[in-house]
């Protein structure tokens, strides 16, 4: 080791999270030597509904990095189906702490490619198709040993005085710390594909989030999310648990979603790269903090139990992290800041991921989803409060539970006398 480069940072996955985290710490200190490794050759496609909303965009905007957002188009709506075709549309509202009410639909095989190049273009070395085998102490108490595998399955060494975890569900780095994998219950499967549909903002009147709750993934939620052009990413994803005790089939789930898409109307071509892949709730998340090593993103299981997004939170993690650890590369006080770090992120969304995991367990039901909508076909406060739990950081308070208990208690006719500025239905 005596002749060996070694990193202050080392991180095992180049998606979103592995590389926020390496613009973040080159941002607070350009002088780091900062790594990158992952298993793939990038552009990667990756499993996922592909949109991007105020949080992720606020995190780019944080380091100047909104550009690789440019030219692409705005979505500015979503439409909820559930149960008897009960539709609403509501415009995305402004979040708390967020400059935007928008959201973006870009290809993951695009979008984590252009946020791995910013990394690079800040001389973050990266090591592609590249895999993480195992890390170990070293006789020096403030590096680690991690051994990688390249395609040719030639194992060498890499030091580093921190190793991040971002490689995603099935984390290897995970696995390494001795920590389980998320229980069924705090899983979900889903599947992915793209289409072309050339008639779906028509359709749609504009350029919208459909989700359709409760019908197509009983117990869970299908989307169409438009990109550029004609390209629509759509998708099933419904809790694991609820999925194997059903014994479903995720292919035939989708396409009962394509057929509900051309019962609307929606022309559907060229189905395509059907993909399924897990998703691990947040709802039950790992310890982030060890010795010399911390979890972000996926690895440390901060999926939106709602809604099934993750970007945003893995992003922002590495930005917290990055934060709290840069000042003490050198050994002093790392530990203590790597746990800084899983208290930070723990106080910003935990109360938040606890309102998603509820509010999942509440639209499981056929019948409280159409209580749902609609309340929120005559209530825009409601409709609201479901959107920010999708794309940001809305939490139940005792006011935000009593108001909402108070509305599916009181009878229909009652309620719309009391609510104003009605979202528009479908």
């Amino acid at each position: 080791m005596k002749n060996e480069k070694i990193y202050d940072v080392l991180i095992v996955g180049a998606g979103p999270s592995g590389s926020n985290t390496a613009i973040s710490f080159k941002n607070l200190d350009p002088n780091l030597n900062i790594g990158i490794i992952d298993k793939a050759i990038f552009p990667r496609d990756k499993s996922c509904g592909d949109a991007i909303g105020p949080g992720v965009i606020n995190a780019l905007k944080r380091f100047n990095n909104e550009h690789i957002l440019d030219d692409e188009p705005q979505v500015i709506s979503t439409s909820l189906f559930g149960p008897d075709d009960i539709g609403i549309q509501n415009y995305i509202p402004k979040v708390k702490n967020k400059d935007d009410s928008v959201v973006y639909v870009i290809p993951r095989y695009e979008l984590d490619n252009r946020i791995f190049n910013i990394a690079k273009e800040l001389n973050v070395e990266s090591y592609e198709n590249t895999r993480f085998v195992k890390y170990e102490n070293t006789e020096d108490e403030n590096i680690l040993r991690v051994e990688v595998q390249d395609s040719e399955n030639q194992k060498t060494s890499i030091y580093t005085k921190l190793l991040v975890g971002a490689d995603g569900a099935n984390s290897r780095v995970r696995k390494s710390l001795n920590l389980k994998q998320n229980s069924d219950i705090h899983k979900a499967i889903a599947i992915r594909a793209y289409i072309d549909s050339p008639n779906y903002i028509e359709i749609f009147k504009e350029r919208t989030l459909m989700f359709e709750i409760n019908v197509s993934a009983l117990k869970g939620y299908a989307w169409a999310f438009p990109s550029k052009g004609d390209l629509i990413n759509i998708g099933i994803g419904m809790p694991l648990n609820l999925f194997k005790k059903d014994n479903m089939d995720i292919n035939q789930m989708l396409d009962q979603f394509v057929n509900t898409l051309e019962s609307k109307g929606v022309i559907v071509e060229n189905i395509r790269m059907e993909k399924s892949y897990m998703l691990p709730f947040a709802s039950s998340r790992p310890k982030l903090a060890h010795d010399k090593v911390a979890l972000v993103g996926d690895a440390g299981s901060m999926i939106n139990p709602m809604s099934g997004e993750g970007i945003f939170y893995g992003m922002e993690a590495g930005y917290l992290l990055a934060k709290e650890t840069f000042t003490s590369l050198d050994g002093t006080d790392l530990n203590k800041n790597i746990k800084r770090y899983e208290k930070a992120l723990n106080k910003r969304f935990g109360k938040h991921f606890l309102s998603c995991a509820l509010a999942r367990l509440v639209l499981q039901s056929p019948f409280m989803t159409k209580r749902l909508l609609k309340i929120a076909s005559i209530d825009k406060n409601t409709i609201n409060f479901v959107v920010e739990l999708l794309f940001d950081e809305a939490r139940l308070t005792l006011k935000e539970t009593f108001l909402l208990s108070a509305k599916f208690i009181l009878p229909f006719k009652t309620l719309r006398f009391f609510t104003k500025s009605p979202s528009f239905s479908l």
